[in-house]
């Protein structure tokens, strides 16, 4: 199993906070504080999804429905997560001291 590293810098180039992803051979990137917490939000609903995703087949293969329902469920559920997905949304604005 490969090891991905995590470690936090600040750069005294610009003074800025990132984060290290690396593994045991090199640093496969560096990120800004947005984009890290970007991709650690992407990780926890992927694994939110492929958990939901693993309990539908699990579920249909313990049941006696036909052989490709769990598949179309599975399609349908992507599908209607991708449309909440694709909602717009407004900014939201907070004064800066609350």
């Amino acid at each position: 199993m490969a090891s991905i590293l995590v470690s936090g810098i600040v750069s005294h180039r610009d003074k800025q906070p990132y984060i290290h992803l690396s593994n045991e051979n090199a640093m496969l990137a560096q990120l800004s504080m947005a984009q890290a917490r970007n991709i650690a939000m992407d990780i926890l609903q992927m694994c939110a999804r492929t958990e939901a995703d693993a309990m539908i087949l699990k579920f249909f293969n313990k049941a006696d429905f036909p052989e490709n329902a769990a598949a179309a469920l599975m399609i349908e559920f992507r599908d209607f997560r991708a449309d909440l997905d694709d909602e717009a949304i407004e900014a939201s604005h907070r004064e800066p001291n609350t």
